[in-house]
């Protein structure tokens, strides 16, 4: 979770948190929080990874109550905890999200907001202005009406989801924009990314898609209706990804660092090498602390014991899992540059050493991409 922000976000200074998370690695101590407050929405999202929203919104009872939700943040408080992701779903669907914020911001949280950008309440927009965040994060799945709801399948998302960023804008809350590519707005990319620019705010993107999570409230698909196809058909080709990030030059030119810096690393034999279960970790709308967002052969139910005692147990457990034999990522000259994981390929194809061969080939594309690349002199 130390991804790049823009540098005029708090936290983001001098590298400071680069120098948090090494600490934090020494220590375990749990620095970053993705909290998921809620896995409704009120988009449909076609390649949406965490099932139908039907389903979903019949069990919004079951969804942690006010009152727990902020004894869990004090908790993170008193773990160490400085970094926390608020994020759903869309977490503006609660009517206690301005509460639920505040107190998170108060009580000494470094605050990111993901958010779809279509709920901006006044309240919630006057919250931001009283107590700013770190950076609210809205996705642009599109440049045009036709293309964007075409994705999240909802009349008037396109609209409402430009008014949001322009109420942000106008509060001068901090901004950043995004967009997950694929195969519907794939043609749309250098225009999503000159609506960014053309506003000044920081973007990024995201060509991998993520298969459904394995729960009920999925049938092999997100929000297909009838049609139980993966929604992994949305992916674009892994030598189109490369060549939308190598157009980026900013990530071109990161891509290249790390291939030059490749052969002087050292790395471990866990399975899991990033910080998820070990500086991090990820808290479900229903009271489960995973490893992160997407890691689901691990969790642990939160008791009256708190985040102290969930963390612990999820320590433990968690660190057990070191690299099978014959898992190929181990001596991947691309590692890198690949943006695959084991819970991703866990996903993708039921086993966490099974790697998703997507990955692979969108590496390869990479390096071939960053050789030409250095070879222009670019």
């Amino acid at each position: 979770m130390a991804e790049q922000l823009p540098k005029d976000c708090i936290g983001a200074e001098n590298g400071d948190v680069a120098r948090y998370f090494s600490k934090a690695a020494a220590t375990r101590t749990p620095l970053s929080v993705s909290f998921e407050l809620t896995r409704r929405c009120n988009f449909r999202c076609v390649h949406c990874y965490l099932g139908n929203q039907e389903k979903i919104h019949k069990h919004r009872h079951q969804e942690l109550d006010t009152e727990t939700v902020i004894r869990l943040l004090d908790d993170m408080v008193k773990t160490g905890t400085l970094f926390l992701l608020l994020t759903g779903g869309d977490p503006m669907l609660r009517p206690d999200f301005v509460k639920i914020y505040e107190h998170a911001v108060r009580i000494g949280l470094l605050v990111t907001v993901f958010c779809n950008g279509s709920l901006l309440t006044d309240d919630i927009i006057n919250s931001f202005i009283r107590y700013p965040p770190r950076v609210v994060e809205v996705t642009l799945y599109g440049a045009t009406s036709q293309i964007f709801e075409a994705i999240t399948q909802k009349s008037g998302s396109f609209a409402a989801c430009m008014e949001g960023i322009a109420r942000l804008r106008a509060a001068k809350v901090r901004l950043y924009l995004k967009t997950m590519v694929l195969t519907l707005n794939m043609d749309e990319f250098q225009t999503i990314r000159a609506i960014a620019g053309g506003i000044g705010v920081p973007f990024r993107h995201d060509c991998s898609l993520h298969a459904v999570m394995p729960n009920d409230d999925n049938d092999g698909c997100a929000n297909c209706g009838s049609d139980l196809t993966d929604p992994l058909r949305f992916r674009i080709s892994p030598e189109q990804a490369a060549e939308i990030d190598m157009g980026v030059n900013e990530l071109a030119l990161r891509l290249t660092e790390s291939t030059e810096t490749l052969c002087s690393k050292k790395y471990s034999d866990a399975l899991y090498r990033c910080g998820a279960g070990r500086v991090s970790y990820h808290v479900t709308p229903y009271g489960q602390l995973m490893p992160c967002l997407i890691t689901h052969s691990h969790s642990v139910t939160l008791g009256e014991e708190g985040i102290g005692a969930g963390w612990k147990a999820l320590l433990k457990e968690f660190s057990k899992h070191v690299e099978v034999a014959s898992f190929p990522c181990h001596d991947c000259n691309n590692k890198d540059i690949c943006t695959g994981c084991p819970s991703a390929f866990a996903l993708a194809t039921g086993r966490p050493e099974k790697v998703d061969t997507f990955y692979c080939q969108y590496a390869e594309c990479r390096r071939k991409k960053i050789e030409e690349f250095s070879k222009n002199g670019c």
